[in-house]
Parts: structure tokens; C-alpha cells; sequence
């Protein structure tokens, strides 16, 4: 016998057992949806509760069980525990939470539409520009160049870094980076003279080259397969600036031997213990120092503070003994 669709199986008791099972799932959902998500409300509940008596690191607490479970939040209810978490971090500080971990938590709470973290983003942010600056005092004061620009470098990753206050501070430390080479100067004597004249003899096209041939010159060697790595170069007696923005340091940290060879040719030109400063464009810091090493007869790379991801090749000139190096200035 051929079955209709409707006689497989059982049609009338298939329909009414269907009915029957929707109703059994629906009161299924309505009785354990609330079992699922107790728990949240109640870590949500109690967190407010500790929220308005102030009691910051329990509330905290509560709210970190609640972030656990995300996917049992709504999206209010998510945007409700990263601002409280923003809030609570920033109430509590340090040393529990240190301003850098306030910042990532007020920053990912500020990135939610309808949030309510921007002002306390914004005094996070103000306490870390007050910290960075008076470590900035502190180091400047002491002469302690790296350490001093090292913080200057995190002052200006923050929002709301003042760019005059980084020219100021950077105008300190070329005072300092001055007296130091003078005080050198003071100290070679007959072993810079010596240096002076092999350098001279290395390169005798340099004594009568005009001012606007050498900058050319100078743009030359600082370029790496027809591209420049500087915006600009100053020309003084004895000092050559090169103005490198901040995309083209990792390139000039691959080719120091370059910028090497750049004060080496000063030094000929000039006849004296000719400098070399590699400055970064838009703050006037130091990023690299070239100064003529009396030991090696040659220019030697002073590393100064950089971003932690930028490389830094050792670099072998020929004669040239000495390698890139870290340089630390102390209190004289």
C-alpha cells in the first residue's frame, strides 16, 4: 500500500507530540535562561552595590566575574562593566593598578559607543603626562640624558602631550649634550689632533669642497637605494644637524656606518673635532650622536633612547674599531 506524505508516521500524533514538545521547550527557556544568567545579574548587582559605598576593590572584584562570562551579558550590561572596571581601577591606583593599566582599561571602555569613561580616560591620562614629567625634571636635573629623553619618548605616546614642554625639555638636554662634548674636547689634546689629520689625509677631496657640494654630498650618503632618510640638514663650522622624521629611524638605525662616514668627512673638511647630530623632525631630540673617537682615529655612533621596536645593526667600517653603543652621560 502506498502511504501519503501525511501517513508517515503517525501524522495526527506527530503533530500533537510537536506541539506538545514546543510548549515543553518554551517553558524550558523560561525556566532555565534566568538559572543561566543569575549568576551575572548577581555579580552585576552586587557590584553596584559596592559601586555606591564606595568600596572600589570589591566592586571590582564582582565585575571581573561578570566579564567572564561575556556572552551572557547584553550589550549594555558589557558597556555597564568595562566603565565601572575603568572607574573602579582608576579609584583603587597604584600600586594595585598602575596608571598604564588604568589607561588600557579607560581606552577599551571609551571605545564602546554611549560610554561614560572619557572623563575619567582624561584623568588617567592627566596623571600619566604629571608622572612622565616629573620623572623628565628629575632626569634632566641629574644630567642623565637617557633616562631623561627614554621618558620624553613615553610623555609624547600620551594624549594630550604638550609639544612646547617637549621643546623645552629638549632644549635642556642639548645643553647638557654640549657641555659634555666640550669637556671631551678639553680632555683629547694631542690624541684628537692626531685623529684630525688621518681623517683629512682619508679624505682630501673634502679641504676645498664648497659648503652647497658637501650638503649635496652629505644627502648622498644619506640616502638608501635612491631614497633619502632625512628632511633636511643645518650646516655650521663644525656641527652638522641632520633632521630625521619619525617613520625613517628604523632605516637610519640599519645604516649608521653612513652617518658614520658623514662626520668623518666633517672632520676632514673642517680640520676640527667636527659633530654630527641625527635629530628627530617635530621635537629636536637627539636620536644619534657621531663623534670623532681619538682611540680609533674614526666616528663613533652614540646611541641615545629610541622606541623599543626599533632595530639597530652593528655595522663593521673597514678600520673603523668601534662599533654602535649605548652612551650614558653623568653628572659632571
Amino acid at each position: 500500500m502506498t502511504r501519503r506524505k501525511d501517513d508517515w508516521p503517525f501524522p495526527h500524533r506527530t503533530q500533537h507530540l510537536s506541539g506538545v514538545g514546543q510548549a515543553f521547550a518554551l517553558a524550558l527557556l523560561i525556566l532555565v535562561i534566568p538559572g543561566l544568567s543569575g549568576c551575572v545579574n548577581a555579580s552585576l548587582a552586587a557590584a553596584r552595590s559596592k559601586l555606591s559605598a564606595g568600596q572600589y576593590a570589591a566592586a571590582h572584584e564582582q565585575l571581573m566575574a561578570a566579564a567572564g562570562q561575556p556572552q551572557k551579558l547584553s550589550a549594555r550590561e558589557r558597556r555597564e562593566v568595562l566603565d565601572d572596571l575603568c572607574l573602579t581601577e582608576f579609584k583603587i591606583g597604584a600600586p594595585s593598578y598602575p596608571v598604564a593599566e588604568q589607561q588600557r582599561a579607560c581606552t577599551r571602555a571609551a571605545s564602546q559607543p554611549g560610554n561614560r569613561s572619557g572623563s575619567t580616560l582624561a584623568s588617567v591620562e592627566a596623571a600619566q603626562r604629571a608622572a612622565l614629567a616629573a620623572e623628565v625634571t628629575s632626569a634632566l636635573k641629574a644630567n642623565d640624558v637617557m633616562l631623561g629623553e627614554d621618558a620624553i619618548t613615553r610623555y609624547r605616546s600620551i594624549p594630550g602631550a604638550d609639544p612646547r614642554v617637549v621643546a623645552g625639555w629638549s632644549r635642556q638636554i642639548w645643553v647638557i649634550l654640549n657641555r659634555r662634548d666640550s669637556l671631551a674636547q678639553k680632555r683629547s689634546g694631542h690624541e684628537l689632533d692626531a685623529a684630525i689629520s688621518k681623517l683629512a689625509r682619508a679624505y682630501p677631496q673634502m679641504k676645498e669642497m664648497k659648503e652647497s657640494a658637501f650638503r649635496h654630498w652629505v644627502l648622498d650618503n644619506a640616502s638608501v637605494d635612491g631614497t633619502q632618510m632625512v628632511s633636511s640638514v643645518q650646516m655650521r663650522r663644525n656641527v652638522v644637524d641632520i633632521w630625521v622624521p619619525d617613520e625613517r629611524l628604523p632605516t637610519v638605525a640599519l645604516n649608521l656606518d653612513r652617518f658614520a662616514q658623514i662626520n668623518d668627512a666633517l672632520v676632514a673638511r673642517c680640520r676640527c673635532d667636527g659633530r654630527t647630530n641625527v635629530v628627530v623632525a617635530g621635537t629636536g631630540l637627539p636620536a644619534y650622536l657621531l663623534r670623532l673617537d681619538p682611540e680609533t682615529n674614526r666616528s663613533e655612533v652614540l646611541i641615545l633612547p629610541r622606541p623599543q621596536d626599533t632595530p639597530v645593526r652593528q655595522f663593521d667600517t673597514g678600520n673603523r674599531a668601534s662599533l654602535a653603543r649605548p652612551f650614558r652621560f653623568s653628572s659632571r
